[in-house]
């Protein structure tokens, strides 16, 4: 605990009950682990949710963060594992081990989560924006793969997971997750993002393209307040205006 105090804690609260994780802007390793990802935590009675487990092994981030407002990664209940790539899921075996939370993720993602097939690589092309480009080619290179972890729930469109509603929203991949806290706060994984641009999805990146539409368009039709996004900056205010800015893109895909 001392150790991790030393360190510059990422993360915030977004508001009461809600947090985000994840390096930003000017911390190390912000863009080579990732590329700026966060992950979520929700307060929720008895009950303490991290969404997503960031790219590394060790989980420290969240530790560190955990620390910070006084819990204890043994006070997660829950994991939620929005999918299955490699930025997602780096921690959650380390964060299982320390906490003994429930594992949660669609019964399409749960084989790689635990180790017995692999992901699909990313699409080398298009070649812009070109700060992705590092990204795509490292998903061809042989890093050391996230640690396995046993899934002990695969959760269906519709259910909840404390307050939490879930919602099945393929495209990016086939077991992709938004979740819902409260009607108001909105995560989506990969389905917007705010790095390097504000936008639909990163181009190449996605399983099935028109799914991927379908499913974006699903997600705008419920015009949350905050919108919580896997990589790049949470959109905190003024969500109601960028928001619609994307249906164009759900009906043309440009």
């Amino acid at each position: 605990m001392i150790g991790a105090l030393r360190r510059p804690v990422a993360g915030k609260q977004l508001e009461p009950g809600v947090h985000v994780i994840g390096l930003t802007k000017g911390m190390k390793g912000a863009y080579r682990k990732g590329g700026y990802t966060r992950a979520y935590l929700f307060e929720d009675g008895e009950r303490l949710t991290l969404v997503d487990a960031l790219f590394d092994t060790d989980a420290q981030q969240i530790i560190d963060y955990l620390w910070s407002i006084g819990c204890a990664p043994s006070d997660l209940t829950d994991i939620v594992l929005t999918h299955s790539h490699r930025s997602h899921i780096g921690g959650v075996a380390t964060l299982k081990r320390l906490s003994n939370a429930r594992v949660w993720c669609h019964a399409s993602e749960a084989g790689i989560i635990e180790g017995s097939r692999s992901s699909v690589p990313i699409a080398l092309r298009p070649l812009r924006p070109l700060p992705l480009y590092p990204i795509r080619v490292m998903s061809y290179l042989p890093f050391a793969p996230h640690a396995p972890c046993t899934v002990d729930r695969r959760p269906k469109d519709g259910e909840r997971i404390g307050s939490l509603q879930v919602f099945h929203v393929p495209g990016h991949s086939p077991g992709n997750l938004a979740l819902l806290w409260q009607q108001r706060v909105l995560v989506v994984a990969d389905a917007i993002l705010t790095w390097p641009l504000f936008g639909p999805g990163w181009p190449g990146f996605n399983s099935d393209d028109e799914l991927y539409r379908r499913s974006l368009g699903r997600l705008l039709n419920l015009e949350p307040e905050i919108v919580c996004v896997a990589h790049g900056d949470p959109i905190c205010e003024n969500a109601s205006e960028l928001l619609p800015t994307l249906m164009s893109y759900v009906r043309t895909g440009r």
